[in-house]
């Protein structure tokens, strides 16, 4: 018995869409028919089903077709099978409950608040509907990301977390350097003496304003880079839409970012491919316990200031992100960097929760000055607050 094929007509069916939507998918290369009958019709098989499956649930995920597409070619090219695609898409539903029983949570008390108080908890839900918006947003320019960055002067470590990202990198002399996310530039700013002879820079960013930052920020130093013989590329570049030269980089650094890009898969196996041979990818993220303290004590002051940040990492962070890199490369090394803050400035903790993607600002504004007031009472009481970090960068090889 040969295998049963369907017809555009039955597979629309069989998944509960239209026979329109069949042939649109076909128009875009996404589910192409795997026969055709002598009077031009087309056929599918149940391999079929697994394809339109995957579409389906990826476009109820947020994905775009653009996207879709790169993750239906890439299972092809990586023979991936049904397990692993399953479990790929449960890892994605769970992010998506998270967000979702949150948003049904604030529905229930609204629907329970005096009308009075339901101002505040629309307010909360629309920003828990545009996370993604405020996530771009925040990332325009460097005003909120210096800002985040300032509360870091009060770390307990010897060493600046840029510089140990340095040091661990060990870059070589006359090598390719892609760097994914790279800001304001700062991990070439803090580190621009040591850098090797001969370094090839490619330093992208989705934001172009980031990016021109960073191009300021580094021409101050064109005459040490041209007398080391580095050069530099800057590129706008989205890591969810991710095209590089295949073999064609040495180092590859994704620094705290790996956990904004949805398409994650598939931007790890592009970035696997990129490598030479013996290259090298390192990337950093946070753990679960992350700044903890700082949520504690923002939530105790008002439950309605949105901490996005403890949402929108939670799919790569230290304690879950080695399986996913595992699926790509042979070799990775998790490396902590030991580090807390003791901080005794009110206004660092203000501008660093004002600086929250979502709608600090907005109640800040309302409430500021309550705010600045509890931390400098409990400062005045203990002198000093203290944040425990976890963050730690992998090594990852062929």
């Amino acid at each position: 018995m040969g295998e049963t094929l369907y017809t555009a007509g039955e597979i629309a069916k069989i998944a509960g869409v239209s026979l329109r939507t069949i042939r649109f998918y076909d128009a875009k290369g996404l589910l192409k028919p795997v026969s055709y009958s002598e009077a031009g019709y087309r056929y599918y098989n149940q391999e079929s089903l697994v394809i339109l499956q995957r579409i389906l649930m990826l476009k109820y995920l947020g994905f775009s077709l653009q996207q879709i597409e790169t993750m239906i070619q890439d299972d092809i090219a990586t023979k991936k099978d049904m397990n692993e695609q399953l479990a790929e898409q449960k890892q994605l539903l769970q992010e998506k409950k998270v967000q979702l029983e949150q948003m049904i949570a604030t529905i229930e008390i609204m629907e329970k608040s005096e009308e009075e108080n339901r101002w505040s908890y629309l307010v909360h839900l629309l920003n828990l509907l545009t996370d993604e918006e405020k996530i771009q947003e925040q990332y325009k320019n460097s005003t909120n990301l210096e800002k985040r960055i300032r509360i870091h002067d009060y770390s307990t470590s010897s060493q600046d977390w840029m510089d140990w990202v340095h040091d661990k990198m060990e870059l070589r002399e006359g090598t390719t350097v892609l760097e994914l996310g790279c800001g304001t530039g700062l991990l070439w700013l803090k580190n621009i003496h040591k850098l090797p002879q001969g370094l090839h820079l490619i330093l992208t960013d989705r934001s172009e304003g980031m990016l021109e930052e960073t191009r300021m920020n580094l021409v101050v130093y064109e005459d040490l880079l041209q007398e080391r013989n580095i050069t530099i590329e800057y590129h706008v570049m989205d890591a969810n839409e991710l095209f590089l030269e295949a073999g064609g980089y040495d180092y590859i650094i994704a620094n705290h970012m790996l956990y904004h890009v949805k398409n994650r898969e598939a931007c790890l196996q592009a970035i696997e491919k990129a490598l030479k041979p013996n290259g090298t990818f390192f990337c950093s993220t946070v753990g679960n316990t992350h700044m903890r303290e700082l949520h504690e004590l923002v939530a105790a002051f008002d439950t309605r200031i949105e901490m996005p940040s403890i949402n929108f990492t939670v799919g790569f962070q230290l304690e879950n992100a080695k399986p996913q890199l595992h699926k790509f490369f042979s070799k990775v090394e998790r490396f902590d960097h030991e580090n807390d803050l003791i901080v005794d400035n009110a206004d660092s903790i203000y501008d660093y929760v004002y600086s929250y993607p979502g709608n600090a600002p907005f109640i800040l504004s309302q409430r500021g000055e309550e705010f600045r007031q509890m931390l400098q009472d409990k400062l005045e009481k203990e002198g000093a607050i203290f944040i425990h970090k976890s963050t730690g960068m992998f090594v990852c090889r062929k």
